[in-house]
């Protein structure tokens, strides 16, 4: 009997047990417990991640509101971009995150977005005079974009981000797009730089098919080319260069000529560090003004630097000048706002052109 019970013992271990639907195998007899469950320990007051600090003394996550710019809602970026600038960080490192992630906003679509993101750009360029002009080119870079966007939505607002620049950083912004920015506009209004009949029924037939927004946001872009023009072709009036004025400097009345450069990379021009293909002189003659002497070429816009007041104006009369004059004179026929804003243009090339005849 001894055996047989256990034989059938030694058989059992070997035995898979048959499990109803739902039920575990139960445990064994030495099963030891081993789970645990950890409780988390919250600290408000301390934080892995540094806060920036904003200007009125509390603590924002910057990072965390930085990240929600590009939130897939347009309201919560119009949001996140009025929460910034209200609590805008104190330190100019927090200001240059700010900038440098919101700028590609400006290629945004939603207008509410818009309007949030230029109050933001101008209220940190109040903040931190100088700003703007350390971050001028991605800035022009994405203005450039939207100014000859797809979307009639970004185009109608890509000035007033432009608005920006000419009130706060008038001579940066000269000096390193003056050429791209104009040409730009004439992309922007569906002008064209040539004067053949060809150009002529594409124009019409670009600014017959505007829909009402974009003819109401055509007055706001006239509106701002008249405030780029008085800067770029009246310096004189319009920008204050009082700081390189030698009356300043009583030690030497040449201690002015001896001052650092006002202006970022002043020698750019000369493409000290740039290695390209050598081309022919940009004031060379073409086939087209062989018999005016140095004439310049919508091609030679590409190897010239307007850092200086007279290449402008030198651009401007050869290139943009008529081409201008013609276009907005067409407006003016149109009457209403954008006429009005149109003359106003018309004004500021007519007293270009006096000052010109009367410096001859």
């Amino acid at each position: 009997m001894g055996p047989k019970k256990k034989k059938t013992e030694k058989q059992k271990d070997f035995v898979k047990p048959k499990l109803k639907v739902g039920k575990t195998r139960a445990k064994p007899d030495n099963y030891t417990d081993t789970s645990f469950t950890a409780r988390s320990i919250a600290l408000p007051t301390q934080s892995i991640r540094k806060k920036a600090e904003s200007a009125d003394g509390g603590d924002i996550d910057l990072e965390h509101y930085l990240s929600l710019t590009r939130h897939h809602s347009s309201s919560t970026r119009k949001e996140v971009l009025n929460y910034i600038e209200k609590h805008l960080p104190s330190n100019p490192r927090g200001l240059k995150e700010v900038v440098t992630r919101t700028i590609p906003l400006i290629t945004d679509q939603a207008s509410e977005v818009a309007t949030a993101l230029v109050s933001l750009l101008a209220a940190c360029g109040k903040k931190q005079p100088g700003l703007l002009e350390l971050h001028i080119r991605p800035i022009t870079l994405f203005i450039l974009s939207a100014m000859t966007h797809l979307q009639p939505s970004v185009r109608n607002n890509s000035t007033k981000y432009l608005a920006i620049l000419i009130e706060q950083v008038p001579e940066a912004l000269l000096t390193s797009s003056f050429s791209k920015i104009m040409k730009a506009y004439f992309s922007l209004l569906s002008w064209s730089l040539r004067n053949d009949s060809k150009s002529k029924s594409v124009a019409l037939t670009s600014s017959a098919s505007l829909s009402t927004i974009s003819k109401k946001a055509r007055a706001s872009h006239l509106n701002v080319l008249r405030n780029f023009l008085s800067v770029s072709l009246l310096q004189d009036e319009t920008i204050d260069d009082s700081y390189m004025s030698s009356e300043r400097y009583v030690t030497h009345p040449l201690s002015a000529k001896y001052l650092f450069p006002s202006t970022p990379q002043p020698y750019s021009h000369y493409k000290l560090f740039v290695q390209e293909i050598k081309k022919s002189n940009p004031f060379s003659l073409s086939e087209d003004n062989a018999g005016n002497d140095s004439t310049l070429t919508l091609s030679d816009l590409d190897s010239l630097s307007s850092e200086d007041l007279d290449t402008r104006q030198k651009i401007m009369i050869d290139i943009f000048l008529d081409p201008l004059q013609r276009n907005l004179k067409d407006i003016v026929k149109e009457a209403g706002d954008a006429g009005r804003e149109a003359n106003s243009c018309l004004q500021v090339l007519q007293d270009f052109s006096d000052k010109q005849n009367q410096s001859s």
